[in-house]
């Protein structure tokens, strides 16, 4: 009897313990576990300039992007973000969105653009995956497509450099109810807004290349160049050692020219015959 009421403070002890330390207001329950370690690496950063942030933080070169962190840049910021699939995005100014979840396995990927300027160029997803972009006015799908996105408050601008994108009118998930749906090939663009999807359009070639430049983080400026800089003028020691020199060797070789000139002058005059002397008659 006295074991038995033994092992049950025993137990009750054990649970006491447990509690104390899986309790979430101690440092040791499993609430306080670092969010990095929990979250779900999407990607990385490639590519920055001017302002952007990372749930409030300003961004830098290769910082870990994890899912659903809140992305910004402002008015001249600039951002880009290689996936884990290989996908890139390059993000404008101005622009707000989140990377809800991405699949490095299967590129099932969703991102959620609340405004601005998003070019995607997204590689070959596989299986049953798909690559899609939730924006206010709309739901662009993509298979495997390069195109950009122009978010603004009454409208989104769709233009599609390479591909097939599949865009659907009105926001959220694709499988509600049924929406007008429009195919847009590459150099094709539409907007759609609070009336629908407007008729497709070509893309005039210097509309794709003006959209594409404001989504591209600019290249760091070089470094000084230093060809047309003046070149440094040599010391006088050297100058003057140079000169003497010169000299030395006109001396030099001068004296060896006077000197051939002589031996020259002396060969000439004793090679001249010497009359022989001349008897006087008697």
């Amino acid at each position: 009897m006295t074991n038995k009421i033994e092992a049950r403070r025993f137990q009750r002890g054990v649970a006491l313990v447990l509690c104390f330390f899986l309790s979430p207001s101690t440092g040791f329950g499993f609430s306080d576990v670092d969010k990095s370690a929990a979250a779900e690496t999407v990607g990385k950063v490639t590519g920055v300039a001017s302002v952007a942030t990372r749930n409030g933080t300003h961004v830098r070169l290769k910082d870990v992007v994890w899912a659903k962190d809140n992305l910004t840049t402002d008015n001249s910021g600039r951002m880009s973000i290689e996936l884990q699939d290989g996908s890139i995005l390059n993000v404008g100014s101005d622009t707000q969105f989140r990377i809800v979840n991405h699949d490095s396995l299967t590129g099932e990927t969703l991102v959620d653009l609340s405004s601005g300027r998003l070019r995607s160029r997204v590689v070959k997803v596989r299986g049953s995956g798909k690559f899609e972009i939730s924006t206010p006015h709309a739901t662009i799908t993509a298979l495997g497509t390069d195109f950009l996105l122009d978010v603004s408050a009454p409208s989104t601008q769709v233009i599609v450099y390479s591909g097939v994108v599949v865009v659907t009118a009105g926001g959220g998930p694709t499988d509600s109810a049924a929406r007008l749906v429009l195919d847009v090939a590459a150099g094709q663009d539409v907007v759609v807004d609070g009336k629908g999807i407007s008729h497709l359009e070509l893309t005039a070639d210097n509309t794709a290349q003006q959209t594409m430049a404001e989504t591209t983080v600019p290249e760091p400026p070089a470094s000084p160049i230093t060809e047309n800089e003046p070149t440094p003028k040599k010391s006088s020691h050297a100058g003057r050692n140079t000169l003497i020199a010169g000299l030395a060797v006109g001396a030099v070789v001068g004296a060896a020219l006077g000197l051939r000139g002589a031996k020259s002058q002396s060969t000439t005059s004793t090679a001249t015959p010497i009359p022989p002397p001349t008897i006087p008659a008697h």
